[in-house]
């Protein structure tokens, strides 16, 4: 869960008492608001083909979601709240509150593929100016509020929630109002946005290997193989959301991310899964190697790797036998030793924020990309905005560039005074890192030796992963643009990857 900035004595008491709550979750009942506050003026709607009014609010029972782009948190509620949707059909009316904490979040430009990543099809709008927030009481996302059919709050649910949390009230609200005859379900003018024909869906990481370069095409839930020439050797994946071990053609992933090779094996973050899987590229075969397939925080105690809970692994990158996976829902670093089939933390309190120190002791906040040189791990921490470091030999984290969870923006220049927007790729080229800087659209570079961020190119459109081509060239996930891009470092000329123009043909939708 995460606090939005409260400056007040009393702000500060309210943030202990939810924290409290987070570790011992009650239900927490809002103050009973009168009525729906006007819909902001000149608000961007999505999945509807005009703006929705009040009036067509009432008669149903509505849940309001209050969310930032970004947020792990709000992104583990996605699925509960569709399954409150197919549970209660026409009863229950989601609407989404897109009340951002980074300005990137702000431009209508950036929801689209949001919504069309995590397969939200409900209406949402931006609450730019926070009025929804505001007049609600939010002060952390994800934040959800219940509305019986006359507008007035019933419930309102703070934090991450289980589907059993919040089916029973909503049940129960159903309930009491249809027996009141209050339900009278007033049509809506729903739009889903629909899915575009692109070579990829929006991918999300890349690794390159020799003449291997291997894409996690995210939308379309496959793994493709490619060669240094842009030709495409295999698509791995039935194309389905789900899970399931197997041959190339038939396995499944589920929104996989994170890719790192070892020899003939290649590793995947299959993140919504919440599972590791290992590729064998000889034999054409995909196996689990971590995960139960549940979500939850902090490590079980099981020795197996496949009986740990997971909590959305979002990054991998393998070094000296050893494989570190981007625990973003933990906000930690994991490592996967394959020779001893061991898995447990390795860097994070678990706590997200930004402090350094010991490597189990460091505050980390949804770390998102990883890259390995030289006995040092980079690491791109999205929430913070930041840029970490682990030193392997001595256990220690230091910072290179961010400041903490509300400091942010689009500045280059020395790294103490650089800043970044939501970065979540990080890759290490001749003395220098280079960060997908997401939010800003940017890649930009920092220099190891002069401690200098310059920025190569601001021509993209939400970058996430990135991994070295050459001397010369990174290979990029323009995520947004639903493309691959080649970088030059020396000039930041922007290239298509690869020259390939029809989409990939689709087995299993």
């Amino acid at each position: 869960m995460r606090f939005r900035p409260l400056i007040t004595p009393l702000a500060l008491i309210a943030v202990t008492v939810v924290a409290l709550l987070w570790l011992a979750p009650p239900l927490v009942t809002a103050a009973k608001a009168a009525d729906y506050p006007a819909f902001p003026a000149g608000a961007t709607w999505f999945n509807v083909s005009r703006p929705l009014t009040k009036t067509e609010l009432h008669g149903r029972v509505v849940l309001l979601d209050f969310f930032t782009p970004g947020c792990i948190n709000c992104i583990h509620m996605i699925p509960i709240q569709q399954q409150l949707k197919q549970k209660f059909g026409d009863d229950l009316l989601v609407v989404g509150v897109t009340s951002p904490k980074f300005s990137a979040s702000q431009q209508a430009a950036n929801m689209p593929p949001f919504l069309r990543r995590y397969g939200i099809d409900e209406p949402v709008f931006i609450d730019s100016g926070m009025a929804w927030w505001q007049h609600y009481g939010v002060f952390a996302w994800p934040t959800m509020i219940l509305l019986g059919p006359d507008g007035k709050v019933v419930q309102s649910f703070v934090g991450e929630r289980s589907y059993a949390q919040m089916a029973a009230p909503i049940a129960a609200e159903i309930a009491q109002a249809s027996k009141a005859n209050l339900l009278t379900h007033p049509p809506l003018p729903l739009r889903p946005l629909k899915p575009d024909d692109h070579v990829f869906a929006l991918p999300t990481k890349v690794a390159v290997d020799g003449d291997r370069i291997a894409i996690s095409d995210t939308g379309r839930n496959q793994i493709l193989i490619y060669d240094r020439a842009g030709k495409r050797l295999a698509a791995i994946g039935s194309g389905r959301a789900g899970f399931s071990d197997g041959d190339d053609a038939h396995a499944e992933f589920n929104r996989p991310q994170g890719l790192a090779f070892a020899g003939s094996i290649l590793y995947v973050a299959d993140t919504d899964n919440q599972r590791i899987r290992a590729i064998d590229l000889k034999h054409h075969r995909v196996r689990t190697v971590a995960g139960n397939g549940q979500r939850m925080p902090g490590i079980t105690g099981a020795r197996n790797p496949r009986d740990i809970a997971l909590n959305s692994p979002w990054a991998l990158t393998y070094a000296d036998k050893q494989l570190f996976i981007a625990m973003a829902g933990d906000h930690q670093i994991w490592r996967y030793l394959p020779d001893k089939n061991r898995l447990a933390p390795y860097a994070g309190s678990g706590r997200e924020g930004l402090s350094d120190g010991e490597r189990l002791n460091a505050n980390f906040a949804q770390s998102s990309g990883l890259a390995y040189h030289a006995g040092n791990l980079y690491v791109a921490d999205p929430e913070s905005s930041s840029i970490r470091q682990i030193n392997l030999n001595t256990g220690l984290v230091i910072t290179l560039v961010g400041k903490g969870l509300f400091n942010f923006g689009d500045q280059d220049g020395l790294a103490a005074q650089a800043q970044l927007q939501h970065p979540q790729g990080v890759a290490y080229l001749n003395h220098a890192l280079y960060i997908a800087d997401t939010f800003n659209n940017a890649i930009r570079k920092l220099d190891l030796d002069s401690l200098q961020v310059t920025t190569l190119t601001k021509s993209l459109a939400q970058p996430n992963g990135l991994a070295v081509l050459d001397d010369r060239h990174l290979l990029v996930a323009d995520t947004n643009h639903d493309r691959m891009v080649t970088v030059d470092v020396q000039t930041g000329v922007v290239t298509p990857w690869p020259a390939e123009t029809k989409p990939i043909a689709q087995t299993g939708h």
